[in-house]
């Protein structure tokens, strides 16, 4: 039994989809409710065969319904759906379902222990809740660009979309919390979780770190501010990551690589005079040492003698990794439009429990009959709904 059985969710977010996917991973049922002409998401690019790899892979396991919620009769269909759900999801501008006339204080009153989960730019209070973002803005107003790359560089954008992925995550970790409160109480909320808040809470080492000395953590490159050799060194036919973060660490670096003088060296013997003496010489004389070696022979070495340490992998050489497809993390589906298509996994893993395939994205409205047949709607009602464009 999955552990989020019998949760139903309504999930009105647009070009997202993660919160929901979350969900439905662990066994509720997402009840994609979108525009009769289908969430944005489904033509974001890349395409295949016509079809949004994003759609596949943000949407799969959800069901799909259609619903113009701006039609009178759309907003009474969704309100009827509401007094049967546990969770509504949305990523609106701020008032926008308020303005619809389905906001929390009216969905509330017609269920009580309704969950209520957004996410926003900045947040449904302040003087800033009406600015628009999205996760590239995200990550420049908290900092985050600034902290990243290297210093004689400008500021850097993480390679994915790292605010809005944990916003989503942080989002469905506080919804499980509020669906508990509710269980127990009967008393539902409104949980929201921002792009902004959420890049702040991920960077908490550098906010720590300016509470404590108040001074701008800058630009290190790939290197620990802190710890070191905590880097990417090249070698030679490519770039390793090392992650030497303890001097006992370090003793076992020295004897793997055959450098056992480093051990009690002054100027390397600890990670405090490593710190020191890094930049322009214990790092020069790394990837000197490094030269000689492939980046397998050195994961190798690293591997055997329990050094965090790897190659820098590509895409590609990443999802052939065996630990990866032991724990089922690179998964393939098969999507009626896509064929066949490889996508990250369930992240937590129940030990001990079978983890069953992961379902397909549903296609625009292909629940409608089914769940609408559950409100008492027969065909005839469905195909006027249709005809008006309401579904």
């Amino acid at each position: 039994m999955f552990p989020l059985e019998g949760i139903k969710v309504l999930d009105l977010m647009t070009l997202s989809g993660y919160c929901g996917m979350e969900l439905a991973d662990y066994g509720a049922e997402v009840i994609k409710v979108e525009s009769p002409a289908g969430d944005p998401l489904r033509t974001l690019a890349p395409l295949k065969n016509g079809a949004s790899i994003h759609h596949a892979f943000r949407d799969r396991g959800k069901k799909s319904i259609t619903l113009n919620l701006k039609h009178p009769d759309g907003k009474e269909i969704f309100k009827k759906l509401v007094a049967t759900a546990d969770v509504i999801l949305e990523n609106f501008p701020p008032n926008m379902m308020q303005e619809l006339g389905l906001g929390y204080e009216t969905l509330s009153a017609i269920k009580p222990s309704l969950v209520y989960g957004r996410i926003s730019a900045y947040g449904s209070t302040g003087e800033g809740a009406d600015v628009p973002q999205y996760d590239l803005i995200a990550q420049a107003k908290s900092g985050v660009m600034h902290f990243t790359g290297f210093p004689e560089n400008p500021p850097t954008r993480i390679g994915f979309s790292i605010a809005e992925r944990y916003a989503a995550s942080f989002l469905s970790s506080a919804l499980c919390l509020a669906i508990y409160h509710a269980r127990n109480t009967g008393e539902g909320q409104m949980v929201e979780t921002t792009l902004c808040g959420s890049a702040i809470a991920i960077s908490e080492d550098k906010v720590i770190t300016y509470g404590a000395e108040q001074e701008d953590p800058m630009r290190t490159g790939n290197a620990h501010p802190l710890i070191n050799p905590y880097d990417i060194l090249k070698c030679k036919d490519g770039y390793v990551a090392m992650g030497i973060s303890s001097d006992a660490q370090w003793a076992k670096f020295c004897d793997a690589f055959g450098r056992p003088e480093w051990k009690d060296d002054e100027l390397y013997c600890s990670n405090l005079v490593r710190g020191y003496h890094y930049f322009g010489d214990l790092r020069v004389k790394l990837e000197e040492l490094f030269s000689a070696y492939s980046m397998q022979e050195i994961a190798d070495i690293c591997d055997n003698t329990l050094i965090p340490g790897t190659m820098c992998s590509t895409t590609k050489e990443a999802l052939q990794q065996p630990q990866l497809q032991v724990r089922n993390m690179i998964v393939s589906v098969e999507d009626t439009n896509l064929g066949e298509l490889e996508m990250p996994g369930k992240p937590v893993k129940f030990v001990g429990q079978e983890e069953e395939p992961l379902r397909t994205a549903p296609g625009v409205g292909e629940q409608n009959e089914q769940l609408y047949a559950a409100l008492g709607m027969d065909s005839a009602a469905l195909q006027q709904l249709q005809h008006e464009g309401i579904i």
